[in-house]
Formats: structure tokens, C-alpha cells, sequence
């Protein structure tokens, strides 16, 4: 078939949308209710949707509904269309009324904070602004991005250069480091080396996950292999609450000492971890027309990251300041 404006008179956003809400229920029964529609009516804005283009976009068996080779292709471009419209429709608010506009955008756990710190900036300053924040790997975040499903996404990098289709602003430089609870003895010594840090007890993210990788070629580089874990999680707050309440170890981005500033339960053991400096980029849809209120929040993130010297070593005289107050005598 070939597009003209016959077929595209046809083809029509709501159905497109009713399509879309029926491949993501399974049932037509509970598409209905969920768009306060009758089933005949979804059965109905669905056939006639396939007899225009000519194709079977559903399957329909007694169970429900699951979505052709057809269907899916339809489903996949419909969603980047309703998003894109719905951006502007965004962004038609945001230019009638600044202090109203709507963002979504997603980070990686690590990142999150950082993103909830730009969130919670703008917020004091446009109290009616929405955000929607999606924290997920970085695969999933990209695949959110290509979908519209989300704008901007805060995610390290393992290069300075973007992914493949994809634009980046480099927020700063961040590295690895091993992180305990504030009290932990190890973040009391003045030397350690990753050979004393072995025994653990070591709470890492998955081997398979964006971290992993960089996890292995830092102890590599010593000549030794990654720790056995204790406990393998993907959430940064779960880490967190282990080393903060134990002994536990565990590896992530240095920034999350920074956010909020001088972090109140844990610290970072003073050992170097090589190979383990990566960008932290803002990534977009190379092209896609940023929205205005993307620019804005792309302002508060680099307000964030000056304020906190982020990417910057911690001063000289701070850390004998720190290691003062960690001291026992102190």
C-alpha cells in the first residue's frame, strides 16, 4: 500500500490511540474500560482500522487479543506520534505559560539523584511544573528516548561520543569509587588497596549490567578478579542502606557522595580505582527539536553539577578536614 492522503484521512489518532491501549491491555473487554468506551465500539474503531489498510493488526482468541506483525509495526510508529503530539501540545503550554510546563525524563539509578536535584530546583522556582521521572538502566532509557516515551535521559557513558543516532551534552567527568557507611573503619585509613578490600562483604550490581563491565576492568588492572558479592542488586538505595547500616562494600558513581553535599551516612574509602572515569552525558534524540522546557531543565542540571563540583577532585584541605572528623580522636 502507499500513503496518500486518502489513507491518511482514514487513519485516525483516536483509533491509533485505541489500538495502542487494546495491544497493551490484551483484552478489548479491558481496553474499553480503561478509555470509557464500549467493547463494540473498540472492536469496531479496530476493524475498521484493518479493512482501510488492508491487514490483520490482532489476533483474537478466547483468552484476549496479542498484536500481528502488523499490529506491532503500527503500535511502534502510533506511540512516536502520539508522544510527539502530545510534546506539542507541552510545549504550546509551557510558551503560554512558563512556570506551567510539563517534562519527562528519565536516569539511571546511580544518576537519579542528580536528576531529582534539577527536579526539586525547578520546582521551588514553577511550582505548577510536572516532571515524570523514569529511573532505568541505560539500554531502556534509550529505548525510551527513540519511542518519545521520554526527552532527555541523564545516564553515564562508556564513551564521550553518543550512542549512534543519539546527541549528548557532557555534564562532567565522573569516577568510580568504593563506597562504606560513614563509620566503617576502612574509610578511616590513610592507604588502602583494593587486594585489602577482597573479603568484603561486597553488595555489587549485576555482573551483566552497565556497571559490571568497568567493576571487572578496574580490579583487572590490579591483577585481580572482581569480589564475590554477598548481595547483587541493581538499587542504588538498597546499596546505600547496606553499607550505611554494616560493614558492607560496594562500588558506584563518586557522585552520589556529592548529592546531596557531604552525604550524611556514607563516604568513600580512600582507594583508587583505575580505569573507571567515564562522562555522564544528557542524551537526546539527535533529531528531535528539544522543547523549551527540556532547555530549562537542561539549565538546572548544570546549575546543579557548578554548585556541587561535580567531576572535580575533592580540595586537599576539605579532605584532611573530613578525615579529622572521622577520626577517633576527633
Amino acid at each position: 500500500m502507499a500513503w496518500d492522503d486518502r489513507l491518511g484521512r482514514r487513519i485516525k489518532l483516536r483509533t491509533l490511540a485505541i489500538l495502542q491501549e487494546t495491544v497493551a491491555a490484551g483484552s478489548m473487554a479491558k481496553a474499553a474500560r480503561a478509555l470509557a468506551m464500549t467493547q463494540p465500539a473498540v472492536s469496531y474503531a479496530i476493524a475498521e482500522l484493518e479493512q482501510v489498510l488492508g491487514v490483520a493488526l490482532l489476533d483474537r482468541t478466547p483468552q484476549g487479543v496479542t498484536a500481528t506483525v502488523y499490529g506491532e509495526a503500527l503500535v511502534r510508529r502510533g506511540a512516536v506520534m502520539i508522544n510527539e503530539l502530545r510534546q506539542g501540545v507541552d510545549d504550546i503550554a509551557f510558551l503560554a505559560d512558563p512556570g506551567a510546563g510539563e517534562i519527562r525524563v528519565g536516569a539511571t539509578p546511580p544518576m537519579s539523584a542528580l536528576a531529582a536535584a534539577a527536579i526539586k530546583r525547578l520546582a521551588r522556582r514553577h511550582p505548577r511544573m510536572v516532571f515524570h521521572l523514569i529511573v532505568e538502566p541505560t539500554d531502556t532509557l534509550l529505548r525510551q528516548l527513540q519511542r518519545r516515551g521520554i526527552e532527555l535521559a541523564v545516564s553515564r557513558m562508556l564513551e564521550p561520543a553518543a550512542p549512534e543516532g543519539f546527541s549528548a551534552e557532557i555534564l562532567f567527568h565522573d569516577r568510580l569509587a568504593v563506597i562504606a557507611g560513614r563509620h566503617n573503619p576502612w574509610t578511616r585509613r590513610r592507604r588502602v588497596t583494593l587486594a585489602d578490600l577482597m573479603p568484603g562483604p561486597w553488595a555489587l550490581p549485576p555482573a551483566e549490567g552497565f556497571l559490571g563491565p568497568l567493576i571487572r576492568a578496574a580490579f583487572a588492572a590490579h591483577g585481580l578478579d572482581a569480589p564475590r558479592p554477598t548481595v547483587i542488586t541493581a538499587s542504588t538505595y538498597t546499596l546505600a542502606m547496606l553499607a550505611a547500616g554494616g560493614r558492607f562494600l560496594f562500588i558506584h558513581p563518586e557522585a552520589m557522595l556529592r548529592i546531596p553535599p557531604g552525604h550524611p551516612e556514607l563516604a568513600a574509602v580512600p582507594v583508587e580505582l583505575p580505569q573507571a572515569r567515564n562522562p555522564i552525558g544528557l542524551l537526546r534524540l539527535r533529531e528531535r527539536t528539544a522543547s523549551p522546557v527540556a532547555g530549562v531543565f537542561a539549565a538546572a542540571l548544570q546549575d546543579v553539577v557548578r554548585e556541587a563540583g561535580l567531576g572535580r577532585p575533592v580540595p586537599r584541605n576539605l579532605r584532611r578536614k573530613r578525615m579529622a572528623e572521622r577520626s577517633p580522636a576527633g
